[in-house]
């Protein structure tokens, strides 16, 4: 696996005459060494002396289910992990200090700030407040607005509930009347569910034991241009390579396709959608029927069989956002046992 700052992992390496273990967060990474943040402090571990790595959940903060059990916060980040657009950057006090003396060696906590402005998605053009910025809020909303601004763009905040219900967590509480008074004004909510694989898979390992009758689902590491078109970024669409960049950001990405096939030996495509494991997570996206084929089951079928591929690989806990009127969206993931753990807003001033 590729140990990166931020991933939580737990390493076995040679300790003297015996080997031990680091559980936590991976804190930097050089050519030699990686250092974990533990609960015992940072430990730095070097590479020749790595027997096995492993990328594991977040730390859970409360007792039940895997997906049950994480902060708010990891949840808003292994999504954003599933979205990432390739400029993007950390407001953090540290950060400005190193970029003011021409350092590169920036942490990666505080505010995340997001940029792709030839495709318009609310997600890969906002900013996420997931850690202290190291700064009071006012003066970091200052530093995002400049940033979108010096980018010809309208500054955009993502804010979240610490819950299914609409309270803020304690990363945007203060934030949230600050956004309200400088005019930014506040989208429809979009709802973050989550459940077990186990029970979403009902005992599938693979995608091939989700297909429907007549239907043959296929997993591709690249999107198919049948895809990109149903998204709504068809090959002469000028934010097409955008948007594929976009798609294909996350390090473990994957695309399903449900395919019709015809008399005539044709084929064409039913259903897809995009998967991303994340931090042990799987993280569903993108989801799209052909409208003549909606409610009858093809894309509960894609879906279930995302899921199934991720529990196939050790995967317990899924995620997947949905727009709070999408009222079908939100019963097929209901379905599956999912249930609502938090609300985002959009907040665009």
């Amino acid at each position: 696996m590729q140990l990166r700052p931020g991933i939580r992992v737990v390493l076995r390496y040679r300790d003297g005459e015996s080997a031990t273990d680091a559980l936590g967060t991976v804190e930097d990474v050089t050519d030699d060494t990686v250092t974990v943040r533990t609960k015992r402090g940072s430990t730095v571990v070097q590479r020749d002396a790595i027997l096995l790595a492993h990328e594991v959940p977040p730390a859970p903060v409360r007792t039940g289910l895997p997906h049950e059990v994480v902060s708010a916060v990891d949840l808003r980040r292994i999504s954003a992990a599933a979205w990432l657009p390739p400029e993007s950057t950390w407001l953090h006090s540290d950060n400005v200090r190193a970029e003011a003396e021409g350092a590169t060696d920036f942490v990666q906590t505080g505010w995340l700030l997001r940029s792709e402005p030839a495709a318009p998605s609310k997600r890969a053009n906002s900013t996420l407040p997931l850690d202290d910025p190291g700064m009071p809020a006012a003066q970091a909303l200052d530093a995002v607005e400049n940033w979108y601004t010096s980018r010809d763009a309208r500054p955009m905040v993502q804010i979240y509930s610490a819950d299914a219900s609409s309270a803020l967590t304690p990363a945007c509480a203060e934030l949230g009347p600050l956004l309200r008074e400088r005019g930014y004004e506040a989208m429809p909510p979009t709802l973050l569910l989550a459940g077990a694989t186990r029970e979403a898979a009902a005992g599938a390992t693979r995608a091939a034991d989700a297909a429907l009758p007549g239907l043959t689902i296929e997993v591709s590491d690249s999107p198919s241009a049948d895809y990109l078109a149903a998204l709504g970024y068809p090959a002469d669409h000028e934010g097409h390579e955008a948007f594929r960049r976009l798609l294909t950001s996350a390090e473990q990405v994957q695309f399903l396709t449900a395919w019709a096939h015809h008399p005539d030996g044709s084929r064409s495509p039913v259903s897809a959608c995009r998967l991303v494991e994340v931090s042990r997570w799987a993280v569903v996206t993108n989801l799209v029927t052909q409208p003549a084929l909606r409610r009858r089951g093809a894309g509960r079928a894609i879906v279930r069989a995302a899921i199934a591929t991720a529990a196939g690989r050790g995967v317990r806990s899924f995620l997947a956002e949905v727009e709070s009127d999408n009222t079908a969206s939100i019963a097929l993931f209901e379905s599956l046992g999912a249930a609502v753990a938090q609300r985002a807003w959009f907040a665009r001033r």
